[in-house]
């Protein structure tokens, strides 16, 4: 599992890096590829490491995934696309979110 979400992150990484493009929603992208300590961690391990327009790895693509660019889904139940640069918004629990004035 570890070499195919390798392959494919470096596959996509020099797609991106190639094409030069920028996103409809400003996401620059930088053509690396965003790895884990040992090159082969989901996004979701790997806390601040990444920059918005990197390719990453990632078990939640409607989380992390600017969907302007292509997404490739694999068997292991995850994808590899370009990175927003942060978690979407709908996405966090409401938990972690502040309580309204009205509550």
């Amino acid at each position: 599992m570890q070499k195919a979400i390798l392959v494919a992150v470096v596959a996509v990484g020099a797609l991106v890096a190639f094409s030069g493009v920028t996103s409809s929603k400003g996401v620059s992208l930088t053509g690396n590829a965003c790895l884990g300590q040992n090159n082969d961690s989901l996004v979701e391990f790997i806390g601040q490491h990444c920059k918005a327009g990197d390719t990453i790895a990632t078990k939640h693509p409607a989380y992390f995934c600017d969907f302007n660019h292509a997404v490739a889904y694999n068997g292991y139940n995850s994808a590899v696309c370009i990175y927003t640069g942060k978690q979407a918004g709908e996405r966090v629990p409401a938990r972690d979110k502040a309580p309204s004035a009205g509550s």
